[in-house]
């Protein structure tokens, strides 16, 4: 409604009422599994991480290289005309490929930032008998900016915005856990770190943004409820399904590699579906939800049926009450991610990169489990 009255943003076509309920009704289905999950059972997983040095260590040591390797990029990502950086972006790519191995593993390492927050407020969180530990909990948390870092170092913002997301979701998740002497002294700090990370935000915003006809500093609030026109539009379009091409790549690949399919990649089709869009008047670019994501790959019968099992899934996830076990760390990290599908989803489905998110965090989460499970029957 504001953005109706303000004007500050114009849908391409009428707006499309059904398209809008499939919006509501694929977002209320994305969050209600997650409606058992209570915070109160953070504390189960205090003190209970088998090998708890030695995965921290893992973290610490692979995303500082990580901030190490990626920061002479960010820092000239930020040096001179950001936006004309961006625009030659595929040079630097190109050149950071040429780094093999090295370049791989940073970009890994720097996509477990989640769960080095998780672990640093459970160090924050738990009693001194419980190996609370103030100097871990800050290395933690500084190793996590490496993914800050790593999308700088390809012109990029969000990293700011989903590292800031992500630590206000945490510290709310082990807030009841915190003394509110801690709790004050983690919100100003957290408030230094947001104004320092918003910085280079805004640099790069302002760079692209600032002959736009509103200003730079109006961007920052142009994709509110840009979404929602967005995801509107699109579905007033000839919009072509492209089969999990588009933001299940790896997989859809696999999934042809095994089957004996001759499939094509995602990069051969992208420049044809990309057309369809452009041909009809809509950019493919603009950001319209995960939802909109998923109707581009399954249509919006695949889209509602995908929810309603990513649902079941995480209201089985988060029904641990009724079995003797506690709230393990390997559940609580697997909750928290499959969370972000949804929260950062707001903008798009940012999962869809290569996939190497879901497959390094799954693999992360696996190897907490394996050491877990590895107590329990010792």
């Amino acid at each position: 409604m504001f953005i109706a009255v303000s004007g500050s943003i114009e849908p391409l076509f009428e707006p499309n009422y059904p398209s809008t309920i499939l919006l509501l009704l694929c977002t209320i289905l994305s969050i209600t599994g997650f409606l058992r999950f209570r915070a109160q059972d953070i504390s189960q997983t205090f003190g209970t991480i088998r090998g708890q040095l030695i995965i921290e260590n893992i973290l610490i040591s692979t995303q500082l290289f990580a901030i190490a390797y990626f920061l002479p990029f960010a820092m000239s990502s930020l040096t001179g005309d950001s936006n004309e950086n961006r625009l030659l972006l595929t040079e630097k790519i190109e050149l950071m490929g040429s780094y093999g191995l090295v370049n791989t593993v940073a970009g890994a390492a720097s996509q477990l930032f989640s769960s080095a927050l998780v672990l640093a407020f459970i160090r924050l969180a738990s009693s001194k008998d419980e190996g609370r530990s103030v100097l871990r909990a800050l290395l933690l948390t500084f190793s996590s900016f490496s993914y800050v870092v790593y999308i700088l170092a390809y012109v990029g913002r969000d990293g700011v915005v989903y590292w800031l997301m992500t630590t206000v979701m945490i510290f709310l998740i082990f807030r009841r856990h915190l003394d509110p002497v801690n709790r004050r002294r983690i919100a100003l700090f957290g408030l230094f770190v947001a104004v320092a990370i918003l910085m280079p935000f805004g640099i790069i915003t302002i760079a692209r943004f600032y002959d736009s006809d509103q200003g730079g500093w109006w961007s920052f609030f142009a994709y509110f409820g840009a979404q929602i026109h967005t995801f509107s539009d699109y579905s007033s379009l000839d919009r072509p399904v492209t089969f999990g091409l588009q933001n299940f790549p790896m997989f859809a690949n696999w999934g042809c590699t095994v089957l004996g399919l001759d499939c094509a990649s995602w990069s051969d089709i992208r420049a044809a579906i990309f057309e369809q869009y452009l041909i009809q008047g809509k950019e493919p670019w603009l950001f319209g939800t995960f939802i909109s994501d998923f109707v581009a790959d399954f249509g919006n019968f695949g889209t509602v049926v995908i929810m309603i099992v990513f649902s079941i899934f995480c209201t089985t996830l988060c029904t641990y009450r009724r079995s003797k076990s506690p709230l393990s760390i390997a559940r609580l990290l697997l909750i928290l991610f499959v969370f972000l599908v949804p929260y950062w989803g707001i903008f798009y489905f940012r999962f869809s990169i290569a996939n190497g998110f879901i497959v390094v965090n799954l693999g992360f989460i696996l190897f907490v489990a394996m050491l877990q499970r590895k107590r329990q029957t010792v």
